[in-house]
């Protein structure tokens, strides 16, 4: 038996042959999409089961220190040898007396890694107030810089 590239009875030249070529792999792709999507599965859900969601877009952030800042920070040691930093004192001054405030306070390595931390909750006060936020024992050789977040309540 002899396979020809005839179609309709005539010889094709190479380049009708490309273009056939072509065409029949086009038209096997496009069968292979089509059988794909028959296996596609829907999922029939109700809003009942979706979590409800939402955003506020861009919103400026208010500091909630006056006026933001924190005047002093102050390390407090434990009592015996080995002496290690135990509670971190934070002066600073509320933005409002009627509200209360979460300080925090993260000690940072020499890579800026955190090595200990802590946070106090229910702060208020007015005018500057010292807050003492405890801290996991940390070595002062260790200790190369202070972050400190405050949050309204």
């Amino acid at each position: 038996m002899f396979l020809s590239w005839e179609f309709c009875g005539d010889d094709v030249n190479g380049e009708d042959r490309r273009r056939k070529v072509a065409f029949l792999l086009l038209a096997l792709a496009a069968v292979i999409t089509v059988a794909s999507a028959a296996f596609a599965v829907t999922i029939g859900l109700t809003s009942d089961y979706v979590d409800q969601l939402g955003g506020t877009g861009n919103v400026d952030v208010n500091c909630p220190a006056n006026p933001c800042q924190i005047s002093r920070v102050k390390w407090v040691l434990t009592s015996s040898y080995p002496y290690l930093v135990d509670q971190v004192r934070v002066s600073w001054k509320p933005a409002s007396t009627d509200s209360s405030y979460t300080v925090c306070v993260t000690l940072l390595d020499s890579s800026s890694s955190p090595i200990s931390g802590g946070c106090t909750t229910n702060v208020s006060g007015s005018g500057y107030i010292d807050t003492d936020v405890d801290v996991a024992d940390a070595d002062p050789a260790q200790v190369y810089k202070v972050q400190i977040v405050i949050v309204q309540e």
